[in-house]
Order: C-alpha cells, then sequence, then structure tokens
C-alpha cells in the first residue's frame, strides 16, 4: 500500500510545473512535505482556519500558488505551483493525483517518513570481458604445383528484336474519374441553439455559487455530469475557446459543450451573442 501512495504521488513529484506538494492529516500533521518551512506553516496555519470545511481552496504566497484539495475523511493535498501558473491548469494538475490517493487507505500514510522515499541507485554495471581469440588456424597447402584454370563463362545470347507488326498495341490508362468532395458541415453558431468549438464563455451570476459543490446549482451541476463538470468551469477566464478548454482537460469536446449549455441554460455563465 505504501508503494501505491508514493507511485500516486509520483504525478507531482515528476511534474515539472510543480514546485512541492504535501499530504494533511486531519489532525494537521504533514506528510511527505517537499514544501520549505515558511510554505509549510502557512498552509497548517490556512487549514486550521476552516476547521475541516476545506473542498478546494487557492492561496497566493511568495512562492506562488498553493492549491489545497480535499482527499476524503478531510486529508488534504496542497501542491504549490509558479505564480505565473493559471488556476484552471493548476486545478487540472492536482486531478490525477487527487484521483488515485482516493482509491487508497490514507491512514499508512501514518507509518510512512516524513520525505519521499529517495530512489535506490542503480548497481555498477559489471565489467564486460572480451571473448578469447581462437587460436589462427594453418593456411593449407595445394596438394600439386598444377596451376588452376579458370572457368570461361558462356556467351551471351543475342537478344532477337520482336516483330513490329506481332507487338500488341500499348495499353492506354483508364480515364479518372473525378472524386466527389464533400465538405463537413461548420459547427453550429450560437443563433441556432447551440455553441460551436470557438465560443469563449464567460463567468455569469451564478459562477461562484456553481464552483460550491454544497450550493443547490452546484449540487445541481454535479448530480448530472459529475466531478469533471467544476474543472471545466475552472477553465473559464473570457480567453479560452470550447476546443483548448478540451484539449487542456483531455475530454471530448462534445462533453464540453454539454456542460456549458448547462451552464448558459442555468445562469452559471453568460448567455452566447449570436454571430
Amino acid at each position: 500500500m505504501a508503494e501505491e501512495v508514493q507511485r500516486a504521488l509520483d504525478n507531482l513529484r515528476f511534474d515539472r510545473m510543480v514546485k512541492a506538494f504535501c499530504i494533511i492529516s486531519p489532525d494537521s500533521k504533514i506528510y511527505q512535505s517537499t514544501l520549505d518551512p515558511d510554505t509549510e506553516a502557512m498552509v497548517k496555519q490556512t487549514v486550521s482556519l476552516y476547521k475541516g470545511q476545506i473542498s478546494q481552496l487557492t492561496v497566493n504566497t511568495e512562492a506562488g500558488l498553493v492549491v489545497i484539495s480535499k482527499i476524503a475523511d478531510n486529508w488534504l493535498l496542497a501542491v504549490l505551483f509558479p505564480p505565473n501558473l493559471s488556476l484552471g491548469i493548476a486545478v487540472v494538475k492536482t486531478k490525477a493525483t487527487l484521483l488515485a490517493l482516493r482509491e487508497l487507505n490514507l491512514n499508512i500514510i501514518e507509518t510512512m517518513k516524513e520525505k519521499p522515499v529517495e530512489p535506490t541507485p542503480a548497481p555498477p554495471p559489471e565489467p564486460v570481458t572480451s571473448p578469447p581469440v581462437p587460436p589462427s588456424q594453418p593456411t593449407p597447402t595445394p596438394e600439386t604445383d598444377t596451376p588452376q584454370l579458370e572457368p570461361i563463362p558462356p556467351p551471351e545470347p543475342t537478344p532477337v528484336p520482336p516483330d513490329i507488326e506481332e507487338m500488341p498495341p500499348p495499353l492506354e490508362p483508364p480515364p479518372i474519374e473525378p472524386s466527389e468532395t464533400t465538405t463537413p458541415p461548420p459547427p453550429p453558431s450560437p443563433d441556432k441553439g447551440r455553441i460551436n468549438l470557438k465560443f469563449v464563455p464567460q463567468g455569469g451570476e451564478e459562477l461562484l455559487a456553481a464552483l460550491d459543490s454544497g450550493s443547490a446549482v452546484g449540487s445541481a451541476l454535479n448530480d448530472k455530469f459529475g466531478p469533471y463538470a467544476r474543472d471545466v468551469l475552472f477553465l473559464v477566464d473570457g480567453k479560452r475557446d470550447v476546443k483548448t478548454i478540451a484539449f487542456l482537460l483531455g475530454l471530448p469536446e462534445y462533453a464540453i459543450v454539454d456542460v456549458l449549455e448547462f451552464a448558459i441554460n442555468n445562469r452559471i455563465l453568460a448567455s452566447p451573442v449570436a454571430v
């Protein structure tokens, strides 16, 4: 089980955008921490202020952006990112580790060391021994001094030119029929009731309420689409279009369209302007 925890944390340990991270127990103890002492103290103080009420929290510090997310049973994961990284990408970066940790028994973390286990160095390569050189064979001597005659190659056959009258006429290639190319229809525009892949969503009146899973609109969003719907809303910044959001989350584009249309109909996002 301890190896599975370390494997889940490898998603963060080998991510170049992640500066440091730690796991926080329900009694505010720090495990597997790679944070510097100042940032670690700030994280503990922030967690103590909310007293187990954290679902997901972001804190801007001098060291960078800290994303604190709930794993399960009041266990928390804190990840430090560079200060110039967008919030949406930071949330997506922690998603894989959160899903992996939620499937494990987190009580095993209390028996692990506070710092990540150092990788075991590879054993030194064994010396390569060269194969033994076989003894030289004596050169055979000819039995007689009779010179060997080289074989005379047979004469090449003279090509006989074919009769011109008996040669068949050259074959003409069949006519090439022009292929009918069908151009796929463009994605529907907002004035037809559907948003296209170049649509850039904007925040609406209920956006902040939808990010809270305890609210009515947030609960309805989660019941209909699941946790990934909140990840979609986190990437809404007024600059990214549908295709970019789908690429960042690794989800099909139609799934992003379904979430955005639900959000528009429930005033989570602003209604699109017809073009």
